[in-house]
């Protein structure tokens, strides 16, 4: 136990250290030196510039402070952006002689417009429109699906406009598939809004509510309205709403469908927070899957590597009269940004 706790420590803070230099010091090590002030960020400035995120990191696990989070999620964000064109300018001006100060002024100009779109991006909220017709509907239902809102990285104010937009839509339900909040400084006022939503609200455990303390959020989450579905169907005419609590276990959506009557006579909906799972949805019967968790990328490239742990990251997939959907997500964790996806409300029309 003693050794596989150590292993853990150390794979996770070779990863904290190696974020740490890329993300934040790489991109100004390298601009500084290629705009001719290499002296600026030396060894010594730079081993204590690595030590003093470290540290900041370190603390910032530790604290809730807004103010610290900003800083170090923008600062991340930021960083991340000038990554890539330096990384490219690096591997490029080993085979051609170039100009580095010409260069690194073009990746600012570049990287300054990039950033600034993607914090602007970030503030927009896209709606998207699936349909889906069955024989057993008489009428028609909406459904309206929200997921990774991240309130905590995002405002209360954020989430009024998000609640605006839903009401403007006339849903008959609003989904939520996890990762609602992701602090554990989110107080009940910060989500109070959601009082004002005019449709019943159904509510899918994800992995930042976990991350936040499932016995404090849980009671909050109630007391805004939401009804959570953990392992638990409930029917509503042709309609049988399923939600399952994620979990790292790849085989809980087969593991928890087990343990819920499903009615053949309903078009059943499963909200669950990760597309993991879709098979054993398929082999249950299930209609519609509605997942989240990846962001689509949030950050490009990002995006790439997100597609080495989750075959579908995005968009409508369909397989043996069961679709399952993977939402961008609503808002954004970390740094209010986007770059290469979007914030999404997707509003599902259900008829016959």
């Amino acid at each position: 136990m003693f050794w596989k706790s150590a292993k853990r420590f150390m794979i996770f803070w070779s990863f904290v250290l190696l974020a740490a230099y890329l993300v934040y010091i790489y991109p100004l090590h390298r601009l500084t030196a290629w705009l001719g002030y290499p002296t600026l960020l030396n060894v010594p400035a730079i081993v204590g510039l690595w030590f003093a995120v470290t540290a900041i990191l370190w603390l910032s696990f530790r604290s809730s402070s807004r103010a610290l989070e900003v800083v170090l999620y923008n600062w991340m964000g930021i960083g991340f952006v000038f990554f890539t064109p330096c990384l490219l300018y690096e591997v490029l001006r080993l085979g051609v002689p170039l100009n580095d100060r010409w260069a690194a002024l073009l990746i600012l100009v570049i990287g300054i417009g990039l950033v600034v779109f993607a914090f602007a991006n970030a503030q927009r909220l896209y709606c998207k429109q699936l349909r889906f017709s069955d024989p057993r509907f008489t009428r028609k239902t909406r459904l309206v699906q929200i997921s990774d809102v991240h309130i905590g990285s995002r405002s209360a104010g954020f989430l009024e406009r998000v609640v605006k937009t839903i009401n403007d839509k006339d849903p008959d339900f609003v989904l939520i598939t996890g990762d609602f909040l992701d602090a554990k400084r989110v107080e009940p006022k910060d989500i109070a809004s959601l009082k004002n939503l005019k449709a019943p609200i159904y509510f899918s455990i994800g992995n930042h509510e976990r991350y936040a303390g499932l016995k404090r959020v849980i009671p909050m989450l109630e007391n805004a309205g939401c009804i959570l579905l953990r392992t638990q169907a409930v029917s509503f005419g042709e309609v049988q709403l399923i939600g399952i609590d994620d979990a790292e276990d790849r085989y809980q959506v087969e593991n928890e469908l087990a343990k819920i009557d499903l009615n053949p006579e309903c078009f059943k909906v499963l909200i669950y927070h990760r597309p993991l799972g879709w098979e054993a949805a398929v082999d249950s019967g299930i209609n519609l899957m509605l997942c989240g968790h990846t962001h689509n990328g949030q950050i490009f490239p990002f995006n790439w590597l997100v597609r080495q742990q989750f075959q579908k990251v995005r968009g409508l997939h369909t397989r043996d009269n069961c679709h399952l959907y993977v939402s961008p997500g609503t808002g954004t964790w970390g740094p209010a940004m986007r770059l290469g996806s979007r914030n999404e409300i997707t509003c599902i029309d259900l008829h016959c």
